[in-house]
């Protein structure tokens, strides 16, 4: 598959187009030919019509988003119009938008988070006894700090960790709205796709060729949370999800996979396009990750679902969503706990939102799948949750939360372009690097800002509280080094008891369950809020310092317990 390693062209110009909001190329006006267009794509669109007519796009014509509409509009059977997955289509018009989404500094600001992306920031030096807690699961292999938004795709196209058309949704806006719409993907060119998960120490990885015309299936069963997808190439071969017998089943996911990932070639490396948030037609917020609008109906730890479950005046429609809640939605359409691929446990291929705080997840998971949604550990023989990065569940009912913040607020603060005009940052980063003014000054020169920010998010409601916030995380980080060693001496205890067991010793099997109950407690706890949310306690502190505490109690207790079931030395 071509790779683009670097930011796409049209950044290259941006110097003369940025904020030349009134010669939008490729837009066409409201002509009396443009009338006369919409109102036959009205025949069978009219309520993309009515939403562009009322929208910032109703004097544009439908062909300056969708090539080839003519030919569609006099062909509908044979002619498909063509849909603009790639930014660089709405930089024709939004370049300064595009520029600051698109915009990367390769830089951590802070001990914590940033979007350093090389050299790589590896987990396993933050944590150093992470591989003994995770032990057997595939982020051993392959768990670095994220970059920025720019490279989200090529990310998950170049990790080692095996991979599941199921994650892509959070890195393919086209692939999100397929899922969403029941629309089929077809692969538009011969794409040779590179699967990195099976190179080893001795043989490179493998590549796959998927042909053009291969045609891409996905859904979700809402009912079972478990994918029902499909690949079909030009000359019959079809690969399932779940596999059939025809075919190994690595072979299977490999290549439903891959052929997922060859629809996607054309917005590489970033994935995620302005329509992943913003409707094209009206101009408003858009949802397209279903299982978040399924967790919403039905989700949550008690089933009831809610735009916010532990608000107590929580709204169960989205429709009927308040503009903070609607502001973080669009967020929560990655940056949550979900599960999303094959389980280790059951090999199952899961598409589900956990949509509960953490303290919660080991409840909902024991009631949703038996525990069986992630993976076995390797040394303790028993099934954990693998989190991924709960910053929308952490950041509910904390203290910004409450007081009307959202991560728009701190994420994408109002920013000053070089005419006057203040417009929302797209570039979504951390938010100590608008306080801090070489980034700032860098990031502001490359895509056509006014150099100086009046006033950084934090100085919105705070005075010089960047200094705070950051000796808090320092103060969560070195909280947590205690709940790790804990975990850590919990896996080598639970892993005597295992071996015990398997050698037939009479272990206290009561004492035992308990023990296990307990580390996957403080496990989930540990997991969730310290590794896999990325504002190290920062979001809510109160919650993560008092999750602290009930780990601790829970590990020490899981050694105390596995140490007794131990059979006795006479």
């Amino acid at each position: 598959m071509p790779r683009m390693r670097n930011v796409p062209a049209f950044l290259l110009v941006l110097g003369v187009m940025v904020f030349a909001a009134a010669g939008c190329a490729g837009v066409t006006y409201d002509s009396p030919a443009v009338v006369a267009a919409r109102a036959e794509c009205g025949e069978c669109h009219a309520e993309a019509i009515e939403a562009v007519a009322a929208g910032p796009h109703a004097d544009a014509g439908c062909a300056s988003c969708h090539a080839d509409a003519t030919a569609h509009a006099a062909d509908p059977e044979n002619v498909r119009a063509v849909i603009e997955w790639r930014v660089d289509g709405c930089a024709q018009c939004h370049s300064a938008t595009a520029a600051m989404f698109l915009y990367d500094d390769n830089l951590k600001v802070g001990p914590f988070g940033g979007s350093q992306r090389e050299p790589a920031i590896h987990k396993i030096d933050e944590f150093p006894e992470y591989h003994t807690i995770i032990a057997g699961h595939g982020f051993v292999r392959d768990y670095r700090e994220e970059g920025a938004h720019l490279w989200a795709l090529e990310e998950h196209y170049d990790t080692l960790r095996a991979k599941y058309e199921t994650c892509v949704q959070c890195k393919s806006t086209k692939v999100a709205w397929a899922w969403h719409t029941d629309t089929p993907l077809t692969v538009p060119a011969d794409t040779q796709v590179t699967l990195t998960h099976t190179a080893t120490a001795d043989e490179p990885a493998r590549t796959v060729d998927i042909p053009a015309g291969t045609v891409v299936s996905l859904a979700t069963d809402f009912q079972s949370h478990e994918v029902s997808a499909s690949a079909v190439f030009p000359d019959g071969r079809t690969f399932t999800s779940p596999p059939s017998e025809e075919y190994d089943p690595a072979e299977h996911r490999d290549m439903l996979w891959a052929a997922t990932i060859a629809t996607t070639e054309e917005t590489m490396p970033y994935g995620m396009g302005c329509n992943h948030c913003h409707d094209p037609h009206s101009g408003s917020f858009r949802l397209i990750r279903a299982a978040m609008l399924e967790a919403i109906d039905t989700g949550g730890v008690h089933g009831q679902g809610g735009v916010n479950p532990y608000d107590p005046e929580t709204v169960y429609d989205v429709a009927e969503a308040s503009h903070k809640d609607l502001e973080t939605l669009l967020c929560a359409q990655c940056h949550v706990e979900y599960t999303c691929g094959r389980s280790g446990v059951d090999g199952a291929v899961r598409d589900h939102y956990g949509w509960a705080k953490a303290g919660d997840l080991h409840e909902h998971y024991t009631r949703e799948f038996g525990y069986a949604q992630d993976w076995t550990h390797a040394i303790i023989g028993e099934p954990l949750i693998k989190s991924q990065h709960p910053e929308v569940e952490l950041s509910w009912n904390s203290v910004h939360y409450d007081a009307g913040a959202t991560c728009v607020s701190c994420h994408m603060p109002r920013v000053r372009t070089a005419s006057g005009e203040w417009v929302r940052s797209h570039w979504m980063t951390s938010p100590y690097k608008y306080h801090h003014t070489d980034a700032y000054t860098a990031f502001a020169e490359a895509v056509g800002l006014q150099p100086t920010l009046r006033t950084g998010p934090c100085a919105t409601c705070h005075t010089d509280r960047v200094g705070e916030a950051i000796d808090g995380q320092v103060a969560v980080y070195e909280r947590q080094q205690t709940v790790q060693a804990l975990l850590a001496r919990s896996v080598s205890v639970l892993g005597q008891v295992r071996q015990a067991v398997d050698a037939g010793a009479d272990v206290d099997e009561r004492l035992h369950r308990d023990a296990v109950g307990h580390h996957q407690r403080a496990h989930v706890l540990w997991e969730n809020l310290i590794v896999s949310e990325n504002s190290m306690g920062f979001h809510n502190f109160a919650e993560v310092f008092d999750a602290m505490d009930d780990a601790e109690t829970h590990a020490r207790e899981a050694i105390r317990l596995g140490r007794e079931a131990l059979p006795s030395e006479e």
